[in-house]
């Protein structure tokens, strides 16, 4: 003899699991978050050649992907940006883009990450101590002294 209260639940396992193998397949999920996200991630929201353009002064940040210390560090440089985008144009510049490639010519990179502080207006650019970068208080006053 058959036990229908049995038949009933495996028909209902059967369907419960058919279903649940059909919304993963073709249910849409959102993508996570990047865990490690490279500088190349990051935007600015302004070009080069769009901040040169503007009566501010420019913090650019040179870097390559492959860097640690810049994938590290571009958090960082956009927690700045953030904070400071009133006085200065943020940039980042890929260095090893063969688009920028005579940006990169011409400023002497030491190592990555770089960053300049650049004012077109009056030919005037330092570049930051690396020491300093991961600094806030330190990273903040030269902002604040380059802009006197």
């Amino acid at each position: 003899m058959i036990d229908k209260k049995k038949v009933i639940s495996l028909i209902i396992a059967g369907a419960s699991a058919l279903l649940i193998m059909f919304a993963f397949k073709f249910a849409t999920f959102a993508v996570a978050p990047k865990k490690n996200p490279m500088p190349s991630d990051y935007n600015t929201g302004i070009s080069w050649e769009e901040a040169e353009k503007i009566n501010k002064p420019i913090a650019v940040l040179f870097y390559v992907d492959w860097c640690n210390y810049c994938r590290k560090f571009a958090p960082v440089f956009d927690d700045y940006r953030k904070k400071y985008s009133s006085e200065y144009n943020f940039v980042i510049v890929k260095s090893d883009a063969p688009e920028n490639e005579k940006i990169v010519k011409q400023y002497y990179i030491p190592g990555y990450p770089t960053v300049y502080l650049v004012e077109k207006k009056k030919n005037r650019k330092n570049i930051i101590d690396p020491q300093k970068y991961f600094n806030n208080e330190e990273f903040t006053q030269e902002l604040k002294d380059f802009l006197k």
